[in-house]
């Protein structure tokens, strides 16, 4: 087949790939989204703190992703079934919407932007040049040049194996993590509650809309076959050790599907070669437990957005600019994965968990910013 040309291919059509593109269309620049499922990825948080949506506003965003999403700006926690602390998030608080729901919002902008997407496609070959990446081979026949490429792809991508990019992956193994989405009750319509318990049991329970909630529960490894595949009677008897005041959502979880999801945190040696760069979960992955993901890949986008437009047609100059500007948060990205480590690490101990917990990373995603946390009361 006859090979295409765009000025950004971006692999991924993510909440960062979308959100990327359309910063670019904006401003001018033909994409290409290429993504090998059917539509948009369904998987992912359902959370965008006060960072992430401050970018959002920033590109005109803000109401219509808050539209029909609901805002929380209190999380209790609790320890063994006591409540420990009220972390609080101010000036609107966060947002909670489905992940599929909003990447839905980005791509449909990007649609009316003239975004083009290629939808159950994969990359079949990435033809290099020293650092640059020349040509993508689709699984369709098709082949795609472009000026920059950007790798969404996700913690397995196929663009960082291009550029010999190497990883670092260490899977959180002494937490297996469950998730269903149930009916809302009125105690998790009432407040979103994180409880941990000393035995290493974590449960999450919070609403996604006016009528459903999502219900995560963390658990040792070697509970998790007894529990979640010979039968899960005996879930409940395990929750009512240390989830006390959410009662009214157990019966929900007996008959709830169950999805397991493998949570690992992720390190990559460089963000770029060339025109090449990394963006999403195929830069960086942290614990769930930060909830500062989807806010930092947002603003990620947004850096890359803006060195690409100023890099034009200068490949060098896009190099040197990546390097400059993008590099740099790698640091900002490890001091978050340290902090996720740090939170799934300490959650058994009361004390050595509270210790860990840093309200400005949590609440604001920037060190020192000021806090605001109190005891439960």
């Amino acid at each position: 087949m006859a090979t295409t040309s765009c000025d950004v291919a971006i692999v991924g059509a993510g909440l960062g790939g979308c959100f990327l593109a359309l910063l670019l269309s904006r401003r001018g620049r033909d994409v290409v989204v290429i993504e090998q499922g059917p539509s948009v990825p369904s998987a992912g948080a359902d959370f965008l703190k006060p960072p992430g949506l401050r970018v959002l506003a920033r590109h005109g965003l803000a109401n219509l992703v808050g539209r029909n999403g609901l805002r929380r700006d209190l999380v209790r926690y609790y320890h063994d079934g006591d409540p420990i602390q009220d972390c609080h998030f101010p000036d609107g608080g966060f947002l909670i919407r489905p992940y599929r729901e909003l990447v839905e919002l980005i791509y449909t902008s990007c649609a009316m932007e003239g975004v083009e997407f290629r939808f159950d496609v994969s990359i079949d070959d990435i033809a290099t040049d020293g650092n640059r990446v020349e040509e993508l081979t689709l699984s369709d026949g098709r082949r795609l040049r472009a000026d920059v490429v950007i790798g969404a792809d996700g913690t397995k991508s196929a663009i960082r194996r291009a550029l010999g990019i190497e990883q670092l992956t260490m899977p959180y193994e002494r937490l297996l993590m469950r998730v269903a989405t149930v009916p809302l009750s009125a105690s998790v319509a009432q407040l979103n509650r994180l409880y941990f318990s000393s035995e290493g049991w974590m449960t999450y329970l919070y609403p996604i809309s006016r009528d459903q909630a999502r219900v995560f529960v963390g658990l040792p490894p070697e509970a998790d076959k007894e529990i979640f595949q010979d039968g899960i009677p005996v879930l409940l008897d395990e929750l009512k050790k240390f989830v006390t005041e959410s009662s009214d959502a157990f019966n929900f979880l007996l008959p709830a599907t169950w999805q397991r999801i493998k949570v690992s945190s992720l390190r990559v040696e460089a963000y770029h070669k060339g025109n090449a760069a990394l963006l999403g979960s195929a830069a960086f992955a942290c614990h769930p437990m930060t909830g500062m993901g989807m806010s930092y890949t947002l603003h990620d986008a947004e850096i890359l957005a803006d060195v690409i437009c100023a890099a034009g047609s200068d490949h060098e100059l896009l190099d040197r600019l990546l390097g400059a500007r993008y590099e740099p948060r790698r640091e900002a990205h490890r001091e978050l994965i340290d902090y996720g480590d740090a939170l799934a690490s300490t959650f058994r101990d009361r004390a050595a968990y509270l210790a860990a917990f840093r309200p400005d990373l949590h609440v604001h995603g920037e060190s020192a910013a000021p806090a605001h946390l109190e005891p439960a009361g």
